[in-house]
């Protein structure tokens, strides 16, 4: 039997605090915004860590508390997300991090958020200006202890550790215990190769934990936490809209309610899309979504002359949609019949559309973009090979 849903009241906190903890900086630091000068005294400076350590685990310890009474040992698998997480961040600093070029493109890019400015490709700073939710919750961060690196570890464990509970509340919604951790395989092994070609932005955690919440939300019928999540996500990054169609395909049968839900889901999207961008003075066109002057089609494909050259040979654009998603489809398709509705409307809706997002509008080599699907395929999977989990159906 499928555990119970979280208590409604944590989730609904737990999500305010995420926007009371990034929201203030964002609206009331007074430009320009620099960098903050650390600690004059040793104390204050470890002392200030240690409270961030604390209040981060103290959140931590929150949440295996609430998981007591629905997963054995709940605190045990607790630990090993926050030891996963720690050994995730350790892999972005080994392989992004350390590099003299991607921090100085991380500092300088932290502050232009913040001072909404752009550069000689992207005069509106897109499409990194337009997901400053991240940077809002490091920037409380250095407040706290006056050191822009800490904050950023800090910020990168804590949302990768929601990431891998995510992940894991997600398969446990169609999976027992044991497949259910089998689900998180995937991550460790693909999580270094999603982080090969960038410079390391703040985005991913926070914004690929709010994706798979937001698909948590879907399957357990839960469109008021969703609306909350997608509010925060879209200011994390865009493409959480594509999780509206998503709910729609799991509840359409329900007909008008679906609906409903369905319409003021897309108003939260496009309010929460329009407050991180006519403040920037945006404008309809590709180039002041994603600094370029039109779609990424043929430079990702490798068809004709292209104006933009990426950080990987062409060869790459078809490897790494193959590893992330291409390899887990022959097994979905092999026992899609066995597949509980919702996996099925999951598979039919953000899988394709994340791949052409990032197919028009991106480089099919930046695996990072794929990884919140992972879960949903890595389940799928595992559901498809086995039987199905009871819980409630689309209807």
């Amino acid at each position: 039997m499928n555990p119970a849903p979280p208590s409604r009241s944590l989730t609904w906190l737990g999500l305010l605090l995420v926007a009371l903890v990034s929201l203030p900086p964002l609206l009331l630091e007074p430009r320009p915004v620099g960098f903050l000068p650390p600690y004059a005294s040793a104390l204050a400076a470890w002392g200030s860590k240690a409270l961030v350590v604390l209040l981060l685990g103290a959140v931590v310890v929150v949440r295996a508390r609430a998981d007591a009474g629905r997963e054995r040992p709940a605190w045990l698998l607790n630990l090993a997300f926050v030891g996963l997480a720690g050994l995730l961040t350790a892999c972005h600093w080994v392989e992004v991090d350390r590099g003299e070029y991607n921090v100085r493109w991380q500092r300088d890019k932290y502050l232009k958020i913040f001072n909404h400015e752009g550069d000689e490709l992207s005069p509106l700073g897109a499409p990194h200006n337009f997901r400053p939710l991240p940077y809002g919750f490091a920037r409380s961060l250095e407040r706290l202890t006056g050191d822009w690196w800490f904050a950023c570890v800090a910020y990168r464990w804590f949302f990768t550790y929601w990431l891998v509970w995510a992940w894991h509340r997600f398969a446990r919604v169609f999976l027992p215990p044991r497949a259910a951790l089998l689900a998180l395989g995937p991550l460790p092994l693909l999580y270094p190769l999603s982080v090969l070609h960038y410079s390391g932005q703040l985005t991913d955690p926070l914004s690929h934990s709010l994706f798979v919440l937001g698909m948590v939300y879907i399957v357990e019928d839960r469109p008021g936490p969703l609306a909350a999540a997608l509010a925060l996500g879209v200011l994390a990054k865009e493409t959480a809209v594509i999780l509206v169609p998503a709910y729609l395909a799991c509840w359409w049968r329900r007909g008008t309610p679906a609906l409903a839900w369905a319409a003021l889901l897309t108003v939260v999207c496009v309010a929460a899309a329009l407050a991180v961008r006519l403040p920037l003075g945006w404008r309809l066109g590709y180039g002041a979504i994603n600094g370029t002057e039109g779609l990424m089609v043929g430079p990702n494909l490798g068809i004709g002359e292209s104006p933009y050259r990426g950080a990987a040979p062409t060869w790459e654009n078809y490897a790494h949609p193959l590893l992330f998603v291409g390899v887990f489809l022959p097994p979905i398709a092999w026992g899609w019949r066995r597949l509980d509705g919702r996996l099925r409307a999951l598979c039919l809706t953000p899988v394709p559309l994340l791949l052409l997002s990032n197919l028009c509008f991106g480089w099919m080599y930046e695996s990072r973009n794929y990884v919140p699907l992972v879960p949903l395929l890595a389940t799928s999977v595992l559901a498809a090979a086995g039987r199905r989990e009871g819980g409630p159906r689309p209807a």
